[in-house]
């Protein structure tokens, strides 16, 4: 799926305008999703690095950007948990996963296009996902998914996740 070039610069727009989390939202994320933080590997090797530092967690108090991905992702507000953009460089990779917390649905928008390698699979199947605009949307919960190791330039996607459960730090 891709978003029209209209709606892709109008979702740029909204998160440069889009406050990030602040101090204690990151704190409250941190504590309740550690599995995110982590830099380990644990037994099962099923722990995932997602390295704050190459991570922008935004509010949600941008009204107008929650209810565009809403309708644009075909899903109701009150779903709608939490937006990152995730930075991956040279070597950067995402091990095969499922989301460990209440996830009903994860999409995954690509916003720079200027990358090598960076291949997604959703269920070991091969998603299309390298031009800006192109989303994918799945059960995170669920579904394994990963991403290959980045060989060239910068992978920019922001990640949506959907939960049912209402979220403690939604202003929604």
């Amino acid at each position: 799926m891709k978003l029209l070039l209209d709606d892709f610069l109008y979702l740029k727009s909204q998160l440069e305008i889009t406050p990030l989390m602040n101090d204690d939202e990151i704190k409250f994320v941190k504590s309740a999703h550690s599995q995110l933080y982590s830099t380990y590997i644990g037994e099962k090797g099923d722990d995932v690095a997602l390295i704050t530092e190459n991570s922008i967690i935004y509010s949600l108090k941008n009204k107008n950007l929650n209810n565009f991905l809403c309708e644009k992702l075909e899903e109701p507000i009150e779903y709608l948990y939490m937006i990152h953009k995730h930075i991956y460089g040279v070597g950067d990779f995402a091990k095969k996963h499922k989301d460990r917390y209440a996830t009903h649905k994860t999409v995954s928008i690509i916003l720079s296009d200027e990358f090598e390698g960076g291949d997604m699979y959703v269920n070991d199947k091969k998603i299309q996902l390298n031009t800006n605009g192109e989303y994918v949307s799945f059960f995170g919960g669920n579904d394994f998914h990963e991403v290959k190791p980045i060989t060239k330039g910068n992978r920019e996607v922001l990640i949506v996740w959907f939960s049912k459960k209402q979220s403690k730090f939604s202003l929604i």
